[in-house]
């Protein structure tokens, strides 16, 4: 006798259930026979595509196209092969639209230039040196490995805030969690208790009748704040008040201040060495600090002063904002003639430099959040065990 089962609905509607168990017995059984399964071993090995356009992306498109043209493929059929490549929908929509346009004649510097959203300024003005110089391989080369030494840099910085961040946001939850559910279960107990409480028992169920009735403001005042100050720094004066407020402050400024010096060495150095002359580096390197309005007049200051006749060591000296081993090995290149090689040694010192100051700075995280956290539970306890105390002493 055939499998049968079904069930009956409220409605009465007899559903059999035999077409789905023969559905599921028969689904493949010809790719079963061949010795395959239902899981396909290929899944991982196929490019997963995402709608946004990550570093690794960029990073990946200017590794492929190094490596090809490095290999002597032309540069139409380079562009075609690491657009493919591409696992960003966005990106690789617009590097069609750049290989369009150097198929019909456009230069790859101006097409590129079209997605500055895409195609940092360092990296376009390193294709348009390489494109009039007719060196594009090897300065596409040195350009991918300037973009993995500030990607590992970024990679250690990112790294090392992982535990303070998880350890931060453990702390902030275990303190609402005992405010808004453990403090409001002795708050019955406390009023029955017929004393005044102490001080700081009275502080905590305060604290926790306020999470009670106006948490959801909080929350939202905290994140309408978030949102105010995001806004606030991508305005000129925002940006400049806010950035000259973390350079004041310890730490973190001399963080900021030592990121500085590596990417101004690291973006002069390379577009030297691909045979930009040092007036264009400058240019082109002030833009690069367009987040850094700070830094970025500084390097205008340095660009005027270096147009009507100064030296770069001195107008960098004049402005007060480089350290004192950047202007003197900036001086010591200029006066041997090898100053993209000393700025190529500055940029390494000074990223060596930014990742021991961030492990620095959490390794003194770290224990602050600790202690704090245990400080504040402690007193948390404190309030709900003394008056306890009190009533058992009488």
């Amino acid at each position: 006798m055939p499998f049968r089962g079904g069930a009956v609905s409220d409605g009465g509607y007899y559903i059999n259930i035999c077409a789905r168990a023969a559905l599921f017995i028969t689904i493949d059984l010809s790719v079963m026979a061949k010795g395959s399964s239902f899981f396909d071993p290929r899944s991982r090995v196929q490019a997963k595509k995402h709608p946004g356009v990550k570093s690794d992306d960029v990073l990946s498109f200017f590794e492929h196209m190094s490596t090809l043209l490095n290999a002597g493929v032309p540069l139409l059929r380079a562009l075609t092969l690491a657009t493919e490549q591409t696992e960003s929908v966005n990106f690789q929509k617009a590097l069609r639209d750049v290989t369009k346009k150097v198929s019909g004649g456009s230069s790859f510097y101006e097409a590129a230039a079209a997605y500055p959203q895409y195609f940092p300024n360092q990296a376009i003005q390193v294709i348009r040196t390489g494109e009039q110089s007719g060196q594009i391989a090897p300065l596409l080369a040195q350009l991918n490995i300037s973009f993995k030494k500030h990607a590992a840099v970024a990679g250690k910085v990112k790294s090392a805030l992982i535990y303070p961040s998880i350890m931060m946001s453990v702390a902030v939850a275990a303190i609402v969690i005992m405010l808004w559910k453990v403090i409001p279960t002795f708050a019955q107990f406390f009023q029955d208790f017929g004393k005044k409480l102490p001080a700081i028992t009275q502080l905590v169920l305060n604290a926790s009748s306020f999470l009670q009735h106006y948490g959801i403001y909080l929350v939202l005042g905290i994140t309408a704040f978030v949102f105010a100050v995001r806004a606030y720094n991508k305005t000129e004066s925002g940006s400049r008040q806010l950035i000259a407020m973390a350079m004041a402050m310890p730490l973190v400024g001399e963080l900021l201040v030592q990121s500085a010096m590596e990417a101004f060495s690291s973006n002069m150095a390379l577009l030297m060495k691909s045979g930009m002359p040092m007036m264009e580096a400058l240019d082109s390197t002030q833009k690069s600090f367009n987040e850094n309005p700070v830094y970025r007049d500084a390097l205008g200051m340095i660009y005027h002063r270096v147009s009507t006749g100064s030296d770069l060591g001195s107008a960098m000296q004049a402005t007060g904002l480089f350290t004192n081993l950047t202007v003197g090995m900036v001086k010591m290149g200029e006066e041997s003639g090898k100053l993209s090689d000393v700025l190529d040694v500055v940029a390494v010192y000074y990223a060596d430099k930014v990742e021991l100051m961030t492990l620095r700075l959490t390794s003194l995280m770290e224990p602050v959040i600790v202690i704090g956290m245990g400080v504040v539970v402690a007193f948390m306890l404190g309030s709900v065990y003394l008056p306890m105390f009190q009533l058992s002493g009488g």
